[in-house]
């Protein structure tokens, strides 16, 4: 049985570009006091050959392969190899 790949762990959104595979996962910040706003932790993966394999296998039915980013109020980011 195939693991799921980590980009897609727990993933609201997966876009690459040139150089990552980057996941999204987006929150809803709401507040009585505050505005609301949404937040993404952005997690930043090397392509690698075995991961592009994997992101072509995933998003092969997709008009633009590399997807792209939905917007955010903020963001966090973390990278990874």
């Amino acid at each position: 049985m195939k693991q799921t790949p980590d980009f897609m762990q727990n993933a609201t959104n997966v876009y690459r570009t040139p150089h990552f595979i980057v996941k999204q996962r987006l929150s809803v910040l709401c507040s009585e006091e505050e505005n609301n706003a949404i937040i993404s932790r952005d997690t930043f993966y090397k392509r690698t050959p075995a991961r592009n394999a994997e992101y072509e296998e995933i998003f092969k039915k997709r008009e633009q392969i590399d997807g792209k980013r939905l917007p955010s109020s903020g963001y966090i980011r973390e990278y990874r190899e």
